[in-house]
Order: structure tokens, then sequence, then C-alpha cells
């Protein structure tokens, strides 16, 4: 057997939790700026997790778990989800198979970049199991998926074994292994400025009255009181590493800006495209706390804990008179 779906396909780097479903949402009439739906699902905000039997036990992460980025945009966007997780890989690609029969591309992920050969600096060098592609084919006679991946034009070529390999993946709270995800779309899919007005004012929400304090700015408040009490290493690295696009941990810092300049770059497009001047000033703020966040990942590397405690109370400052912003009414 043998299908291969013709789908448009956007590259964008860093953007592979959203990359799928914004080709599925081109080949069905809608296309959105770039990084507008990575905005919108929740990245560049803020969570500060403590766990002590964890590794490490305090941590920081920039930006939303791509598990629940996804829910946040069903809401906004109005789309349902079809998850397939926790199988055996039997099973879950059986699945898959019948979706692209039926005409519905597959997102596959979480899978391990080191069994993707197309990345030859990671294959079968370095596991990093936090990637998503969009299953677009497969060929049964050539033993081979076709998919489409944010970093690549084209179509990339991976052999079941292979596939099968990086699909084993289990990152808790994240994405169990083979889990696969289809969309079902609504019959009329939003515009640009309906998802743009409605998602904001949701992201405003989530970090100004989070339901834990674990997020958005209690939670950085929390943290600028809490980082005296910081004794592993690990937990300055990982602030870091979340910081930084891709997250990794830094050799320089122009890339660790907690992706403040992605939701800056938005936020000035849509505020100059459709008029709102409440949008345009937010972006302003946001490219800001863009750059203390750098800083803040500078002091991080050092163990400064008078300067990340500062800095933290500058940034949940900063965006939290950008966030008052983005949930009022647009301008007239």
């Amino acid at each position: 057997m043998r299908k291969i779906l013709n789908l448009p396909h956007r590259v964008c780097e860093s953007t592979c939790y959203v990359n799928g479903l914004e080709d599925v949402l081109e080949w069905k009439g809608q296309r959105y700026m770039d990084y507008l739906l990575s905005i919108l699902g929740g990245m560049g905000e803020f969570a500060y997790l403590k766990f002590k039997i964890a590794n490490p036990p305090c941590m920081v992460y920039w930006g939303a778990n791509s598990k629940y980025l996804m829910k946040d945009l069903e809401a906004v966007i109005g789309f349902k989800q079809i998850l397939i997780e926790n199988k055996g890989f039997k099973n879950s690609f059986a699945r898959l198979k019948e979706f692209i029969d039926k005409d519905q591309p597959v997102m596959a992920g979480a899978l391990d970049m080191y069994y993707l050969h197309y990345y030859p600096d990671l294959y079968q060098n370095q596991h990093i199991p936090i990637h998503y592609i969009m299953i677009t084919g497969y060929d049964d006679d050539r033993q081979e998926v076709y998919a489409h991946d944010c970093s690549y034009k084209g179509v990339q070529k991976i052999s079941y074994s292979e596939f099968e390999k990086a699909l084993n993946v289990n990152v808790p709270g994240m994405s169990k292994r083979n889990t696969i995800r289809a969309f079902v779309l609504p019959q009329e899919l939003p515009s640009e400025l309906e998802i743009a007005k409605k998602g904001l004012n949701y992201r405003a929400e989530k970090m100004l009255n989070p339901p834990l304090k674990l997020f958005g700015i209690p939670a950085m408040r929390k943290l600028a009181k809490e980082i005296f009490e910081w004794k592993h290493k690990e937990c300055f690295e990982h602030l870091a590493t979340y910081a930084t696009t891709p997250p990794q941990l830094p050799d320089t810092f122009e890339k660790s800006d907690g992706m403040r300049f992605w939701k800056s770059k938005v936020l000035r497009e849509l505020g100059e495209k459709y008029k709102n001047n409440n949008w345009v000033k937010s972006s302003v703020m946001f490219e800001d706390s863009g750059k203390l966040i750098i800083e803040l990942c500078k002091a991080a590397m050092k163990q400064d804990r008078d300067s990340i405690s500062g800095l933290i109370l500058q940034i949940a400052n900063i965006e939290e008179d950008a966030y008052n912003l983005l949930s009022e009414m647009p301008n007239k």
C-alpha cells in the first residue's frame, strides 16, 4: 500500500509543535502569520515548578508544554484533536495509515531526534526527545513514511524502523510513547484577527490570574523570593536552558530571551496590520523583558541570586503592564 498527501509546507525554525497544524490549516484555506499560533498557544510565558524528588528539583519554563499548548489552540481556533498515545507501535502505526488513507495528515511526536537522519549533527549522536513532525504519507514497498519538518523544505523520508525508534518516547507530563494526533477542523476557519483577539485575551488572563501560583506573573514574584533558597547548579542551568531557543544550555545568550522577541514581533505586526495601538505598545514591553531575560540567564550561569531576584521582579512588572494592555478592548 502507498498513499501520499500533497500539502503546503511552511519552514519556520523551532516551531515543530505547531508547524504541522499550520500546514493543515493552510491546506484547508487559512494561513496565519509566522509564530502566531506559537504565541497564542502559550510560548513566551512562565512556569516555576518544584519537586523534591525531581532532577533538578526547581525548574523554570518560559514556554508552554506542547501537550497543553495544543489544547489551548483548540479553544482559540475551534478544531478538535484525535489523540492516540501510549499504545504499541503497531497499533499506532495502523491508525496513522488509516488517517492518511482518509486524507487526514498526522502529527507524530514527541520523537527522539537521535533517529532523524536529516539532522546530521544529532543523528545517532544526541538524544533530543522533544521533536514533532507531520506525516503526509507512507509507502509499504519502500518501508518509508513521508514527513514535513519545520526546519526543512520539501518532504523528508524516514524508514519505518527508524520512525518506530524515534516515536518510542516517554516525556513525563508532555508526551507518551507512540503519540500521534489528527485534526478535525471547523467548517469555517476563523480569521487571523479573530484568533488574535480571542487568543491574546485568553493568554493575558492566564498570565495575570493563573489557577495556580506556579504559573504566570505570580510565579515570577514567587521565584524572586525563593531564588535565595536554591542550592543546585542544575536548577540555575535549567532556568537558562529553557529560556533559549531551541532549549539547550547556551554558550552565548542572544537566543535566551524566553521567546519574548517572537512575541514582540507578532504583536508589532498584528498591531500595525489591524491598527491596534495596545498591541504595538505591548510589543515594545515584551522586547524590553526579553532583553532582561538575557541578562537573567547570564546571572543564572553565575548563580547570582541577588541579580536574578531583581531582574525577575523587573520582568514581572513590565509583563504585568503588557498583559493588562492585551486584556483591554482594542482601540477604536
